[in-house]
């Protein structure tokens, strides 16, 4: 796919169910989703690959329209009349257009920019490595290349993960020098944010043969031992006192024995990517697991589960 390699989609529909066509397009294929600014002005990156800058002001009212972009390769277009029908069921139009891969690259990384995430005076910059942000006192630098891969770490799914990160480690929910599994890990971001802020062993499971690379290019700008690996959760070895998973709820609920299984008795569990209306039945895929923390951000949630001690309930 070098010349043509990516159909662009451009959706169009009522803002108050821009998170659920965002989810929609992700589970049709899309590497990630980029919402349209006003004239001007730079797009954003939304779903899994969002950057936002916290030192900007909050935007005004926003529109009761948005727009979208998707991508799909061009061995996906037999799909596109199944996502027109889907998207339009909730008032959603799309066109579509080409784009040669480096095209589709270029548009991403206008949407990039720093995200900062802090808990009890800790915080973790997350950059793209060709934006400069000054760094703060005391704050974990990690700068990231997405290339053609996505989990850049500003979208609110992901600033949940690594509140909830930061959180465990200030709070000493875990024991010292623990370890790590970060499930569908994308760039790497929350497997290197883990090796940052002091974690033993981090390891990043990604089926996406492209994600891997770029999640082990990432480890290795930001000098943080992180192992890289296409093998599914359901055949990876070992457990871990943290396991992370952001993914899309359909997934968390499939893949609950095998992420359960991962994690140490006593040991905790993150899930994200998580629309607040799926909530309850992704937790309900957990039974033997216990809630000990909650996380909303505008429609998404993010859970903390944790496993009973071997030998009690």
């Amino acid at each position: 796919m070098t010349m043509a390699g990516w159909i662009e989609i451009r959706a169009t529909g009522p803002a108050r169910s821009r998170d659920a066509v965002s989810a929609a397009l992700i589970e049709a294929g899309s590497p990630g989703v980029l919402e349209e600014a006003g004239e001007g002005e730079a797009g954003k990156l939304v779903s899994y690959s969002r950057w936002e800058d916290e030192t900007r002001e909050e935007p005004g009212p926003r529109s009761s329209e948005a727009a979208l972009r998707a991508y799909l390769g061009e061995g996906e277009r037999a799909r596109l009349g199944d996502i027109r029908r889907k998207l339009g069921r909730v008032g959603w139009k799309l066109t579509t257009s080409s784009l040669r891969d480096t095209d589709w690259s270029e548009k991403w990384k206008k949407g990039l920019r720093p995200v900062r995430v802090s808990y009890k005076g800790t915080t973790v910059l997350v950059r793209p490595t060709w934006k400069r942000s000054p760094k703060r006192p005391g704050e974990k630098v990690i700068e990231i290349d997405p290339g053609m891969a996505f989990g850049t770490g500003g979208h609110d799914t992901t600033k949940m993960c690594l509140r909830a990160l930061l959180r465990l480690v200030i709070d000493r929910k875990l024991p010292a020098r623990p370890d790590f599994l970060d499930v569908g890990t994308g760039t790497g971001v929350l497997a290197i944010a883990a090796k940052k802020l002091g974690f033993r062993k981090a390891v990043g499971l990604e089926i996406d043969e492209v994600a891997v690379k770029v999640a082990r290019r990432n480890a290795a700008r930001n000098r943080a031992e992180v192992k890289v690996s296409s093998t599914p959760v359901e055949k990876a070895r070992g457990r871990f006192h943290l396991v992370a998973a952001n993914i899309l709820a359909g997934e968390l609920k499939r893949l609950s024995p095998a992420l359960s299984g991962k994690v140490s008795h006593g040991g905790l569990l993150i899930l994200s990517g998580i629309l607040l209306h799926e909530k309850d039945e992704v937790l309900r895929a957990y039974p033997g697991l216990h809630l000990e923390k909650a996380y909303s951000s505008k429609e998404w949630a993010a859970l903390v589960l944790r496993k009973p001690l071997k030998g009690s309930r």
